[in-house]
């Protein structure tokens, strides 16, 4: 399968379209109450130049309107077994070469390692938090999408291309659950309640769950047109996801029961979201250049983000706070619970994308430019070339 590259000098104007056409048109919901943003001055960052790896900081351990309810009767065969496809472990191997399509999405792995996937590339990335790198090559007929260590040690991952879950096991040998309905489009992964894998179905308006000790399969149907994105387990323990395409929140019990929770502004286009170390769920607004909350029960507050330029990227901090990168305006923005914001310039030539916890304390974000930045929570940043763009 053949895919697409691209340079440096497209790297925003592609963030950007990424941003925007994760979310789908949302339609009109009813309007709730907000609380209005409180903005701290602009702060510049001290940005460190690309260099060697550098020994790690120190870790630190860190009215709504109701859509409707949907009982799980909807469920479809309750197990299909699949078990994986394993290949052999030379067929995962290491390269010490740079990759040459850009990081994508990021996430912390069990192992201490923070993990990445190449936008359309054949490839799945390691850096350590001294920024030792590896680069694995999967199957060249798909690509990873979304990531997440598994319960099992593992690193999930959503192949849309060939509508699968890959696995990348702590032996480094690789495996993928075949999706039964055609054009599913897997996207967001998360472990969630009972030690199972979960991920959304964009185009199949469903949501899977894969029991990591035998592959077996269960998928649940969505109110049609949902347009199910990023997934995450919340303080609840109940699944939280976005529904772009509804400009809704839902939330699913473990039975399978579903609430949605529309957001007040129109096409809002509800992108990435995070469990927050206040309970709630924090989520980005592709549309709107703002940042919102819901409570466990479902109030949702929004907030306007000092810069304009489509928030991305959103973590939890080990210092408490919520992060969330600005594609266009070269910012990283610290949501206090409360809501106050600072907005840390990154410079031009800094773009940050997907961002994560890391766990060494530092906040990891991808850069469409070919490369993996980490942050400290006071704003000093290191970045690390993994990809050589338009390499043959």
């Amino acid at each position: 399968m053949a895919h697409s590259k691209f340079t440096p000098s497209s790297s925003a104007a592609l963030l950007t379209a990424l941003a925007l056409t994760a979310a789908g048109c949302a339609s009109k919901q009813l309007v709730v109450e907000r609380t209005p943003a409180q903005t701290a001055p602009s702060v510049t960052t001290q940005l460190t130049p690309i260099a060697p790896p550098q020994p790690p900081a120190a870790p630190e351990l860190g009215t709504t309107a109701v859509i409707g309810e949907v009982s799980p009767n909807v469920a479809l065969p309750p197990k299909v077994a699949l078990p994986p496809k394993e290949v052999s472990e030379q067929a995962l191997r290491a390269a010490q070469e740079l990759g040459t399509h850009s990081p994508f999405a990021i996430a912390a792995g069990l192992d201490g390692g923070i993990w990445f996937t190449e936008y359309q590339g054949d490839g799945i990335g390691r850096i350590t938090p001294y920024g030792t790198l590896v680069r694995f090559k999967l199957d060249s007929s798909g690509f990873a999408e979304r990531l997440c260590a598994g319960p099992d040690g593992a690193i999930w991952f959503t192949d849309t291309a060939e509508n699968r879950v890959g696995r990348v096991g702590p032996d480094r040998k690789l495996a993928y659950v075949d999706l039964p309905h055609d054009e599913s489009g897997p996207a967001g992964i998360v472990a969630g309640p009972g030690d199972f894998v979960y991920f959304s179905e964009h185009s199949g308006d469903r949501i899977g769950r894969i029991n990591p000790r035998d592959a077996s399969l269960l998928e649940l149907n969505l109110p049609k047109g949902s347009g199910p994105g990023e997934i995450v387990e919340g303080s609840d323990h109940n699944l939280w996801f976005v529904e772009d395409h509804g400009n809704r929140i839902a939330r699913m019990k473990p039975n399978g029961a579903i609430k949605e929770f529309g957001i007040q502004s129109h096409g809002s286009k509800p992108g990435n979201l995070v469990l927050g170390a206040d309970a709630n769920i924090w989520f980005t607004e592709l549309g709107t250049d703002k940042v919102g909350k819901i409570t466990p029960d479902g109030a949702i507050t929004e907030y306007e983000l000092p810069e304009k330029g489509v928030p991305f990227g959103i973590a939890a901090g080990s210092d408490g706070n919520i992060w969330v990168t600005m594609a266009r305006s070269h910012a990283i923005v610290r949501v206090a619970p409360d809501g106050a914001m600072t907005s840390f310039a990154t410079g031009p030539a800094t773009l940050a994308g997907f961002i994560t916890a890391g766990p060494d304390g530092n906040l990891w974000f991808t850069e469409p430019n070919g490369k993996i930045g980490k942050m400290s929570t006071d704003g000093r940043i290191t970045e690390f070339v993994v990809a050589k763009l338009g390499a043959p």
